[in-house]
C-alpha cells in the first residue's frame, strides 16, 4: 500500500510558544581574481610594499616556495576576496596586513584578522570565515566566504574611506601610504588578463 504523502511543517511549528529561533543567518562571499606577473612587478618596483601588503609570515611562507609570486599573488586575492565580503571597501583605517593568510598543519590555508578589518567583522556579526585559492595560467584566484549570526549593513564607512587623490597644481599630495593603499588595487585590475591552460595546484604542492 503506497504511503500518503506527509503534509509540509509550517516555519517554527513544533516549537514551544516563547521559545526564541536560532539567530538569523546571513551569508556573504568575495571571489578575486589576480594576474601573478602584476603583483610580482609591483612587488619589484615599489620597494617597502612586500612588508606593507604581506605580514611576516606571509612573506616567510611565499619565500620559502619555488614560485614565490604564485604564492603572493593567491594572499592578494584573498585580501581582496576579504574586503568584498565585508562590503566596505579598503577604508583609511584598515591595512593589507589586517587580513593574514596562514596554514594549518594539512596545508590548508586560513585567514586570520586583525585590526580594523577585525572590528568590522565583528560589528558584521561574524561566525566564521573561510577560503579557498588557487593559481594556474598566470593567474590566482581567490573566494572568501563569512557566516554571520545577524542581519546587517557594514558598518557606515563612507567618510572613512577616501578616493584615490591625484597630485596636481590645484591640491595637495596625498599621503604616501593613503594613495598606495587605495592604488594597488586599481593598478592590478587595470586590464583583463588572458586566461590560459595550466595544471591547477593546491598550497602545499609548490
Amino acid at each position: 500500500m503506497p504511503h500518503s504523502p506527509q503534509p509540509l511543517r509550517e516555519p517554527g511549528a513544533g516549537r514551544s510558544p516563547g521559545r526564541p529561533g536560532p539567530p538569523p543567518v546571513q551569508v556573504r562571499t568575495g571571489m578575486d581574481l589576480t594576474e601573478v606577473a602584476r603583483v610580482e612587478d609591483l612587488m619589484a618596483s615599489q620597494p617597502g610594499l612586500r612588508e606593507q601588503v604581506f605580514t611576516p609570515r606571509e612573506l616567510a611562507y611565499c619565500d620559502r616556495r619555488k614560485r614565490t609570486g604564485e604564492h603572493l599573488a593567491g594572499r592578494w586575492a584573498v585580501k581582496e576576496a576579504v574586503i568584498k565580503c565585508l562590503g566596505t571597501g579598503m577604508t583609511s583605517r584598515m591595512e593589507w596586513t589586517d587580513i593574514e593568510v596562514v596554514n594549518d598543519r594539512a596545508g590548508r590555508p586560513r585567514v586570520r584578522l586583525h585590526g580594523e578589518v577585525e572590528s568590522v567583522a565583528q560589528a558584521l556579526g561574524m561566525h566564521q570565515i573561510d577560503i579557498s585559492l588557487s593559481h594556474s595560467g598566470g593567474l590566482a584566484v581567490a573566494q572568501a566566504v563569512v557566516v554571520c549570526l545577524c542581519l546587517g549593513d557594514p558598518p557606515d564607512t563612507a567618510s572613512d574611506s577616501a578616493p584615490p587623490t591625484l597630485t596636481t597644481p590645484d591640491t595637495a599630495p596625498a599621503t604616501a601610504h593613503t594613495l598606495q593603499k587605495e592604488t594597488i588595487g586599481m593598478r592590478l585590475d587595470g586590464r583583463t588578463p588572458q586566461l590560459g591552460l595550466g595544471r591547477s595546484t593546491t598550497e602545499g604542492d609548490r
